[in-house]
Parts: structure tokens; C-alpha cells; sequence
């Protein structure tokens, strides 16, 4: 049986984390993609798409550059890639976030569980399949979040990064310019615009 055939099989329509948990036990050891990165958004079990190489090139990227500053820095944190967040008060969102900076301790205390319930930064690497999931529903959800001060979205078909920040009351700012900078005082780091595509071929 499929992984949507089970869903169908379950006849939820929206699902909360225990419904979700469940779900990815049933599923786990297939290979394919049916056995792949899901993401619960809006109740609803999601299963996302292989990424580009170019989406993982930045991705990367920008784990090595917010990793390297926050060491620099002496920073008690940890910046990693596709983890899974959770939401103070919505059972229902439970995503996969592409780069996410967090306090270790609480991978220390969580033990099994699949979800940060706190992170600092939130960041996605927009694809057009998800973009609206992103846009809409992820975004909203993650400045919401009591401890994320700093929310990101950059595209992959150009340079260009929207960026939301809880010192500029969830404000939009948009880098387009190459030599744009990109600048997270509370964790030491800055960076151009260019350096997040420096492994890809927009560089």
C-alpha cells in the first residue's frame, strides 16, 4: 500500500503531531519517494518533492556560513539543515525546515521526539512546487514561534532573499543586489547576497 493509499485508507482529513507521528511509523523503511520527507501543513500530510541540486547547494551553503559565525562568535547554538519544527499552539503545522538555528540542549532533553519546539532562525529555500506553502503558511507560522527572531526565504531560480525580522516588527526586507548584505547581528554573522549562491551557477 502507498503512502497516499494509507492516508486514504485512515480517511483523515486533517491530521494533529500524534495523527502525523503515527503516520511516518507506518511509512518508515519504504524507499522512493513515497517514503520520503513529509511535512504536516495546515492538518494536512504533505509529501515533498526531491530538491534540486542547485536548492541544496544553497542550502548548504548557508548552514556552513551561519555554523562558521556562531562558532566564531562563541554563540551557544547550532545551525543544521531539514529538521522538523514545531508550533507552540497549532498541532496541526509541523514542517520540515531547510536550515534552522536552535539551542542544543533541547536535542539533548527531546530524547526520540521529531520536532525543535524552539529555534532562533528559520530559513527555506523556495521551490515552485512548495512556494506557496512557504510563502503562506510556513512563514506565517514560524514568526509566531515565542523564540525565532529571524525568518528567510530564498529563491532558488535567482538571487534574491526576503528576510523578517522580530526586531523590525516582522517588517519585509528584500535583497536583489548581489552585493546586497545580509546582516544577523545576534549571531555574529553577515554575509553578500552572492555568498548564499556561491555554489551554484546564478553565482
Amino acid at each position: 500500500m502507498s503512502a497516499i493509499e494509507e492516508l486514504e485508507r485512515r480517511n483523515a482529513t486533517r491530521f494533529d503531531e500524534r495523527a502525523f507521528v503515527d503516520f511516518l511509523k507506518s511509512i518508515e523503511g519504504r524507499s522512493g519517494w513515497d517514503g520520503g520527507r513529509w511535512e504536516l501543513i495546515d492538518g494536512v500530510p504533505i509529501d515533498m518533492p526531491p530538491a534540486t541540486l542547485r536548492h541544496g547547494a544553497i542550502a548548504r551553503v548557508f548552514e556552513r556560513l551561519l555554523a562558521s559565525a556562531l562558532s566564531q562568535n562563541g554563540l551557544p547554538l547550532e545551525a543544521t539543515r531539514e529538521v522538523g519544527v514545531s508550533h507552540p499552539s497549532d498541532p496541526t503545522f509541523r514542517p520540515v525546515a531547510d536550515i534552522v538555528v536552535f539551542d542544543p540542549k533541547e536535542e539533548l532533553t527531546s530524547g526520540d521526539e521529531r520536532f525543535l519546539k524552539s529555534c532562533r532562525l528559520v530559513a527555506e529555500v523556495l521551490s515552485p512546487s512548495t512556494e506557496p506553502y512557504d510563502l503562506v503558511f510556513k512563514r506565517r507560522r514560524y514568526v509566531e514561534q515565542p523564540d525565532c527572531i529571524h525568518v528567510l526565504m530564498i529563491e532558488q531560480d535567482r538571487m534574491r532573499v526576503r528576510h523578517w525580522a522580530r526586531r523590525n516588527d516582522w517588517t519585509e526586507t528584500v535583497y536583489e543586489g548581489p552585493d546586497d548584505p545580509i546582516d544577523l547581528p545576534e549571531f555574529g554573522f553577515t554575509c553578500r547576497l552572492r555568498d548564499l549562491y556561491a555554489r551554484t551557477d546564478l553565482a
